[in-house]
């Protein structure tokens, strides 16, 4: 994958920007020039800065080493590669997203441009949770079987990714992505491998029941939307149920390997989703 480092641009913005910048000046400054590579993804990202106890932001991001992220990035995308036995194809950018975003893996026609701001929480692993979770997300994604297997295009674009992919293979690539970022970064704490915190993950563990019949009632649904999963509390909530059933579904079908899993298409697992209970 190509990797494009714009986080010494944000070192140099923010040291000129000793207060917070105006909108004319996120865009000449910022988002001008890295919408060379990255398009125009981040134009809205100075409504974020005005959210921003500013003077706080500065002080944490200012310490942020841009060539440590990248060889940290590097190896995190040799690891990946190591596991499955392929290249991955597509873009990563390390960014500055003002607290606003951490990841997105943006499938389009096969590919990928994979959008990584580590400026908030670069200090913690949890940002190498986030790199290989996103990375793992183009591996599977990448794969021609996962979609031929429900008779979609493997180079769909972006626009049919989202109408058409179904709630089974949603579940399976965020399952999936946690399952194969606790392999590569083990030993961290069990929340961020899910998206939550201790208190919202202890939580989970008591309203298994519930959380199983909101999984099921999409599934079940001939028109099922994924979407409605981040409608339940805590947000990312079927991230902790998916990624317990992808396990299942290692051990079951795949002899616990990751790399045979990659391939399966999901089609073949709704009645043991179905079966399964968290």
């Amino acid at each position: 994958m190509q990797i494009y480092n714009h986080l010494p641009l944000l070192i140099k913005c923010l040291h000129q920007w000793k207060t917070a910048p105006t909108e004319q000046q996120f865009l000449n400054d910022y988002f001008k020039p890295i919408s060379e590579t990255t398009g125009r993804f981040f134009q809205r990202f100075h409504e974020s800065i005005l959210d921003l106890d500013w003077e706080k932001y500065r002080e944490h991001a200012l310490k942020l080493v841009p060539e440590e992220q990248e060889a940290r990035l590097r190896k995190h995308l040799a690891d990946i590669e190591n596991l499955f036995k392929f290249k991955l194809e597509g873009e990563v950018f390390l960014v500055g997203t003002f607290e606003d975003m951490d990841g997105y893996a943006r499938f389009d026609r096969g590919s990928h441009k994979v959008y990584l701001g580590v400026d908030e929480n670069y200090h913690r692993p949890y940002i190498d949770i986030l790199m290989t979770h996103e990375l793992t997300h183009v591996a599977r994604e990448s794969r021609p079987e996962v979609w031929e297997g429900f008779g979609l295009n493997p180079k769909m674009t972006q626009k049919e990714f989202q109408l058409y992919q179904p709630v089974i293979e949603h579940l399976m690539g965020e399952g999936f992505s946690c399952v194969v970022s606790e392999i590569l970064v083990p030993r961290e704490d069990p929340w961020d491998y899910v998206y939550q915190t201790k208190e919202s993950l202890a939580d989970l563990y008591k309203r298994g029941p519930e959380l199983d019949r909101f999984v099921k009632k999409q599934l079940k649904d001939p028109d099922g939307d994924y979407g409605h999963y981040y409608g339940f509390h805590p947000v990312f909530a079927h991230y902790y149920w998916a990624m317990n059933w992808v396990k299942k579904v290692m051990h079951d079908f795949a002899g616990g390997d990751p790399q045979k899993l990659v391939t399966m298409s999901s089609k073949d697992f709704i009645e043991h989703a179905l079966k399964f209970e968290v």
